[in-house]
């Protein structure tokens, strides 16, 4: 069981933005996707989702086409949280967490008493309780990014992509996060997250996956690809990397001058 991207190619506009990405997320496995500025990572994320027409290649579900399921059948194996979501209705915080559960709700919306502890389940687990019963407007861009988090958690789906989960978070809220994340693949969950903190994705992700200019460079344990070789084709860095109570860190280091 696993969600298999296979020969995935996007193209906007004129332009090919991913060219023939293949890899594998697999249940229980935090697996992150990272690059450069405008290498694709989004651009992935959504035609993942079926979010971009314009795209060729596959992505089964657990051996099943996703163009086989319905929007709401593939919501609830597949919950997504994109880059950026600014809520712009004055909804409660718990309200806008509910909207997770949609998927499961029946023709006339209303949420079962299971939809209703889910939702409570969340908002505790996320530490948002002080700010259940507030508009969502009214919270800062980090707490929103908190809320919007916390819906798609709320879905329960089998598999989660992230786009940029720990942006616009402080240094703590992104550690909280991150460890949320990594909890919630050993629950078994399947996460895809898109990531540009390289000292995160060093600590915290099962698996890397690599992008350059819309092509997959490098995959693996972190471990194996973070090195010296790979980061300075994918990003033009050089790194400084070891190892503190069993977990490795990372720091980009050094720009790669270009050869004159």
């Amino acid at each position: 069981m696993s969600l298999d991207i296979k020969d995935l190619s996007v193209t906007l506009g004129e332009r090919r933005v991913v060219s023939e990405a293949s890899f594998t997320v697999s249940p229980g496995k935090l697996t992150g996707l990272i690059g450069a500025n405008g290498a694709g990572k989004s651009s992935l994320l959504r035609a993942v989702m079926s979010l971009i027409p314009s795209t060729t290649g596959d992505v089964s579900l657990d051996g099943q086409s996703l163009r086989e399921l319905t929007p709401r059948a593939q919501a609830r194996k597949i919950a997504y949280l994109p880059q950026g979501g600014r809520p712009e209705w004055a909804l409660h915080v718990r309200d806008i967490v509910a909207l997770g559960r949609f998927p499961f709700q029946g023709p006339f919306g209303r949420l079962s008493t299971t939809d209703r502890e889910i939702v409570e389940k969340i908002i505790t687990r996320l530490d948002l309780e002080a700010f259940r019963d507030r508009p969502v407007t009214a919270l800062s861009g980090g707490e929103r990014s908190l809320v919007l988090l916390a819906r798609a958690l709320a879905t329960e789906a089998p598999y989660l992509l992230a786009d940029e989960p720990t942006a616009s978070l402080d240094p703590a809220r992104q550690l909280e996060v991150m460890e949320l994340l990594r909890a919630e693949a050993r629950r078994g969950t399947g996460l895809l997250v898109v990531l540009h903190d390289l000292p995160l994705a060093a600590r915290f992700l099962d698996e890397v996956i690599v992008l350059a200019d819309g092509r997959v460079i490098a995959q693996g344990p972190p471990g194996e690809v973070l090195g010296p070789k790979t980061l300075e084709a994918a990003y033009g860095v050089t790194p400084l990397s070891g190892e503190v109570e069993g977990e490795r860190w990372l720091l980009p280091w050094r720009r790669v001058q270009p050869s004159p």
